[in-house]
This record gives structure tokens, C-alpha cells and sequence, in this order.
């Protein structure tokens, strides 16, 4: 993942997708402030913020689609229609929905993150993009395979040439989860011990939602060398990244789309 500093704001790309000529692709830092709406008394200042970054895409806010993240496993196919929902008002986001995908041109495709693994997809060859928010729960529930099972059923995607990213979350190191976390992983993801490893206290443990994610891809079939893992903790580099378990209530966005 590399930073890319412009008018002394700072965002970040993935390297594999940068290469990609006909999609822009970005996640956005502290230094753009808070993108979301959910609960929130300033909006204009967030949609002031959004503007911004759309700024330095060198696209139209409008071009925005978001959705009403509630950690499950929704994933539609979005087009022109949908354009512009959830970029003034949290009410108009798509509603209980975590990933999206799309082959329309024009369309940048949003997961909001904080602390949680925002998922970024592209295939080149059906000209396909996709986005997913994989907290803990959506995980378990497996957004990342679901998103991948998607582009498939209705684009004839190959999971051979998807391009897959997964962004700044929380580490390992500092995911403690309790029992209620483990035994979800438990019966739902085979091979899930792995994924975990003993906390410092009885029924407590350290969750690793990169390498889960990634196991994820790997079985739907996406090869390794094209998933790149940001290694960007939002908890250690809070300067960067809004971080729930900081007890803040900001979110960053990340978004791709097809030229």
C-alpha cells in the first residue's frame, strides 16, 4: 500500500490496483476528517469532507454510493440508478447492506471503516468492481466469499484474475475478543484456530481479520500474489485512521471505480 500526499492531505492506494489504468481506487485518512453521517450533527462539514476527497479524485461527489452497514452479508449490483444514495443523508444509503458490486463506468463503490477490514475487488478481465465492510461478524459470515460468489454469478467472473484488497483495520494485536466472537468462528469457519490466538486472560483472545479475509479469497479461488494485505493498523496508527476501539465515532471510506 502506498500513501499519496496531494494539497498536504493524505490518502492511501494499493499497489496491484494502482497498475490498473481504466479504475481509480482510494482510502481515505484522518487528514480529510470524518466521512460519516451515521448519528451525526455536523453533516454538512461530512459532506464538506466527502467533496474534498471526490476533489482530489478528480470526480464528482455524486458519483458516490453508499450503504447502511450493519455487518451482514447483502451484496446487490449497483448501477446508474443508484448514483449519488447516502452521499447527502445516512436515510438514503442502501439500506442493510455490506458489499456491492458493479461494471458500470462512473460509479465509485464505498465501505466505510473504522477499525473493521474495508475489501476492495477488481477484475480486469469483466471489467467488474467490488467493495465489502468484513468486521468480526461479517467475517464469520464470510462478506469477503459472497462478494467473490457474486461477481461470478452475475458477471462470469474467474476468481483466478480478481485483484483483491484488504485495507487498514485493526491488527491482531490489539483485536481482543471475548468467547462470544470465538464460538461464532467456531461453527461457521472451518480451520477458524488459526485465526486466533490466547489472550492474556481466561476466555479472552487476539483475531486476526487479515489473515481470515484472506484465507477467504483463497478458497474462493483468487490467487495470492493478486491480494494485497494493507498492514495498516487503525488502532497504532490512529494518527492516520479513525479507530472505534479509541472510542471514536469517526469513520474513513474506502471506494474504487471504473473510468
Amino acid at each position: 500500500m502506498v500513501e499519496i500526499l496531494k494539497n498536504g492531505q493524505a490518502y492511501f492506494r494499493f499497489e496491484h490496483l494502482s497498475e490498473q489504468a481504466d479504475i481509480k481506487h482510494f482510502i481515505s485518512s484522518k487528514d480529510f476528517g470524518n466521512m460519516s453521517l451515521f448519528k451525526r450533527k455536523n453533516k454538512q462539514q461530512v459532506v464538506e469532507n466527502r467533496r474534498q476527497i471526490a476533489k482530489v479524485l478528480e470526480t464528482d461527489i455524486n458519483n458516490f454510493v453508499f450503504q447502511q452497514q450493519v455487518h451482514g452479508t447483502q451484496c446487490p449490483v449497483i448501477t446508474k440508478r443508484d448514483k449519488g444514495k447516502g452521499v447527502y443523508s445516512y436515510a438514503s444509503a442502501i439500506k442493510d447492506n455490506d458489499a456491492m458490486i458493479t461494471r458500470e463506468k462512473g460509479i465509485c463503490l464505498i465501505a466505510m471503516a473504522g477499525d473493521c477490514a474495508p475489501l476492495l475487488f477488481y477484475d480486469p478481465k469483466q471489467k467488474v468492481i467490488g467493495v465489502a465492510h468484513a468486521g468480526w461478524r461479517g467475517t464469520y459470515k464470510k462478506i469477503a466469499r459472497k462478494t467473490i460468489e457474486k461477481m461470478i454469478n452475475n458477471f462470469q467472473s474467474d476468481p483466478g484474475d480478481i485483484l483483491a484488497g484488504i485495507g487498514p483495520s485493526i491488527s491482531q494485536k490489539h483485536y481482543e475478543v471475548d468467547d462470544l466472537v470465538y464460538n461464532e468462528f467456531k461453527k461457521h469457519i472451518s480451520g477458524f484456530q488459526t485465526f486466533f490466538s490466547k489472550g492474556k486472560e481466561k476466555g479472552k483472545y487476539y483475531l486476526d481479520l487479515w489473515a481470515a479475509n484472506k484465507e477467504q479469497l483463497l478458497q474462493s479461488g483468487l490467487k495470492e500474489e493478486n491480494i494485497e494485505i494493507s498492514g495498516l493498523c487503525t488502532y497504532q496508527q490512529n494518527h492516520s485512521f479513525y479507530s472505534a476501539r479509541r472510542g471514536e465515532a469517526g469513520r474513513f471510506m474506502a471506494g474504487i471505480m471504473i473510468l
